[in-house]
């Protein structure tokens, strides 16, 4: 009988040792680790050198040991592997009550991995839950353990370790949760991110702030008990209240960060995600948080203002009232709805215990969006049938004047609603934005600011609709006779379109193609029927603030490798395709949309500025596009889909206050300057000062006091006292349009 127990005993052991052996040989080579390096996150900086955020595959940068306080490695050490420095890669104590315990229960319960094998685990093996899989764990922390030192093993696991938030490692950690370095943390801030690699879901201290005290509390007890902390030292840091960057729950997700990353992983693949790369932009930080702020204050004020319904930016408290919500399943009740499916018309949502058929129409939804839903009785039948109602959105980008850098770029009131980039992607009509293009034409055709031009109501053909279309001007205004800064300044449809008539579509389409803007051969691409995005109009205008000037837009300065290299870099490219004299005179006249016209709200802005209102059919699009010498910014306000936002939502009543709150901190970064006058540019009283191509001023090109002693015949023939008469008769009846 005990020869039979030896042989079993044997047999056993050698079953054991074959299947370490055939294990073993099966393991990767734990030797690459030597020149190992961990994905590391690409920087991204802002213009002046000041690090804007990042973007990676794992959000890692990488620090020596040296430089992560003792007190955060004895915290590691304590929370996770106390005999760290004193095991040969496994703990056979631990390995033995955690033994006890999966056998009691018949599977994996408890572990007992050392950080050589939570390092092993997470560079080689699978997260599977099995004997085999553990055993290959053990093996590979020994091999780990005869190859590198216990610092560099140590190294390796904090830099590698996740820790929630999308942060790997401890450096990515301290600045995630307390926006500032591991280097800088406190004792206390050390045992919070201890705490976290058991289960950073659950102790997310974002979320969760009371079980994160209780863990944290924990680790220092242990780091007490083990030798690394005082008495006093104890008490004092368990009894601290949590402190975290809640403005970083988010970290990482900006508008204009997608779509530096974007086009980052077109031009070299994700590999530079995980490739520490810098990434130097043209970016302002402060700018762009600000623009942030503008756009969400400004669309929430017209929410607010009309009634609409909108949901809190933040994920969980939407999730929060979604569960707690309370439905009645009737007509015009507004609930939180989930996105369960989405194709290219439908999407079902679910309200609670309902499920609904939504059609939708261009509207960025993903599966998993929780959206406002509104209960609607069907027409024929008595049932209630459900509608998504959309965000009220917005888009805001300022561009520097005499490069064509962008400087603020954001695409929706709040990145956490939507993360569609509306600045860059959205085609929306311009409206009156898109005026000063024919005004433009019509300057470099020989037309002054004091032209006279017809206003009004005429019949044109639209091939696009293949009807007679006869433009109306806002509020159903009528006119004559009016100059064209007038028409400009107070947004005149019928003037508009008539001068287009008069000019012909030939000069306003080779300008829009000059500006990056396509116009087609249509009367109502006067007032803006065309679709632009946010980006190219704003770009349009920068040509116009620069004495046609047009600088590409660009937001790259420089990338620069792990090594140092420039592998890429950006300079301002700015060609004239514009006359400079006739884009000053249109500066005149947009400074009249602000000094006289429909922007007058504008007047008494502290600096010298120029731009353009637009209002949609139905007040569906607002914009305003202005700029100062130094910098021009366009701000767009509207829904996804084409959708009223109410009566009177003009673009200076919604888009120009948020403009006004933005430039007051981008224009006063500047000097207040006036537009520089190129040579062939005269001002003249007419009778108020005005800038004309000189050669053009025709009876304005006398000074009052002069024009006293000439003769009646000197005067004859230059302007039609009749037409002048007229026109000062038209225009003391205008109001105020956009």
């Amino acid at each position: 009988m005990l020869r039979f127990v030896v042989l079993l005993l044997v047999a056993l052991l050698g079953s054991a040792l074959f299947g370490i052996f055939v294990l073993s040989s099966d393991l990767p080579s734990v030797e690459k680790l030597k020149d190992w390096k961990p994905p590391e996150a690409t920087l991204i900086y802002d213009y002046k050198g000041r690090v804007f955020g990042d973007v990676a595959i794992q959000r890692r940068y990488y620090v020596p040991l040296k430089d992560i306080p003792p007190y955060v490695r004895q915290a590691f050490i304590s929370a996770e592997d106390r005999n760290f420095y004193r095991h040969f890669g496994i703990d056979p104590v631990a390995v033995l009550r955690a033994l006890i315990a999966n056998l009691r229960e018949r599977e994996i319960t408890q572990g007992a991995s050392t950080i050589t094998q939570q390092l092993a685990r997470n560079l080689f093996l699978t997260p599977e839950r099995s004997f085999k899989r553990k055993l290959k764990e053990m093996l590979l922390a020994i091999k780990i353990e005869r190859t590198f030192s216990k610092d560099k093993i140590l190294e390796m696991y904090l830099n590698y370790i996740y820790l929630g938030q999308g942060a790997y490692g401890v450096e990515a950690a301290s600045r995630i949760y307390f926006g500032k370095h591991v280097k800088d943390l406190t004792l206390d801030e050390a045992a919070l991110l201890a705490g976290l690699p058991k289960a950073p879901t659950k102790y997310n201290p974002f979320r969760n702030p009371e079980k994160v005290k209780e863990r944290r509390n924990y680790v220092l007890q242990r780091m007490y008990e083990d030798g690394y902390i005082t008495q006093e030292e104890l008490q004092r840091y368990s009894s601290m209240p949590i402190k975290v960057k809640l403005e970083n729950r988010y970290y990482g997700m900006d508008y204009f960060l997608d779509y530096v990353k974007d086009y980052l992983v077109e031009n070299y693949g994700e590999v530079i995600l995980a490739g520490g790369y810098k990434v130097y932009t043209t970016i302002d930080k402060d700018l762009q948080a600000h623009a942030q702020e503008v756009l969400k204050k400004g669309v929430m004020r017209v929410a607010k203002a009309n009634g609409i319904p909108f949901l809190p930016e933040d994920p969980y408290e939407v999730q929060k009232r979604y569960q707690e919500q309370k439905v009645e399943l009737k007509p015009g009740k507004v609930y939180i709805g989930k996105v369960l499916e989405v194709n290219d018309k439908n999407i079902k949502v679910e309200v609670k215990d309902y499920q609904f058929n939504v059609q939708i129409n261009k509207m960025p939804i993903e599966k998993g969006d929780y959206v406002l839903v509104r209960f609607v009785k069907k027409s024929k039948k008595d049932e209630v049938s459900a509608e998504v109602l959309p965000d009220l959105q917005g888009a805001l980008v300022a561009l520097d004047v005499k490069t064509g850098a962008i400087r603020a770029m954001v695409g929706g009131y709040s990145y956490l609603r939507s993360s569609y980039n509306r600045a860059v992607y959205a085609k929306r009509q311009p409206g009156s934005a898109i005026k000063p293009i024919i005004y433009l034409a019509a300057l470099m055709k020989g037309y002054t600011q004091v032209s006279p031009i017809d206003a009004t109501p005429r019949s044109f053909y639209d091939p696009s609709t293949g009807k007679e279309w006869t433009p109306k001007n806002y509020e159903g205004q009528e006119y004559s006779t009016v100059t064209l800064r007038t028409a400009l300044a107070k947004s005149i449809n019928t003037a508009t379109v008539n001068l287009l008539s008069e000019i012909g579509f030939d000069m306003p389409i080779q300008i829009g193609r000059d500006l990056g803007i396509e116009l087609k051969p249509y009367y109502s691409m006067a007032l803006g029927s065309i679709e632009v995005t946010p980006l190219e109009l704003t770009s349009a205008f920068q040509a116009f603030a620069n004495l046609g000037k047009k600088c590409q837009p660009y937001f790259i300065e420089k990338i620069v490798s792990p090594d140092g290299r420039v592998i890429e870099r950006h300079q301002p490219k700015c060609e004239q395709v514009l006359p400079p004299q006739e884009v000053r005179v249109l500066i005149d006249m947009l400074r009249a949309v602000v000094l006289e016209g429909t922007a007058v709200s504008a007047r008494s802005f502290g600096r010298i500025i120029a731009g353009k209102t637009g209002t949609t059919n139905d007040y569906m699009d607002a914009w305003f596009v202005g700029f100062s010498p130094y910098i021009v910014t366009g701000v767009w306000v509207g829904y996804d889909i084409k959708r009223s936002m109410g009566k009177g939502m003009a673009g200076a009543k919604v888009a120009l206050p948020i403009w006004l709150d933005f430039m007051s901190v981008a224009a006063f970064r500047y000097p207040n300057e006036d537009f520089p006058v190129p040579k062939g540019v005269v001002l003249v009283n007419c009778p108020t000062p005005m800038y004309f191509v000189d050669g053009t001023q025709g009876v304005c090109n006398v000074k009052e006091e002069e024009s006293k002693g000439m003769e009646e015949d000197e005067l004859k023939g230059i302007v039609d006292p009749e037409i002048l008469k007229k026109i000062e008769q038209e225009e003391s009846k205008v109001k105020e349009v956009p």
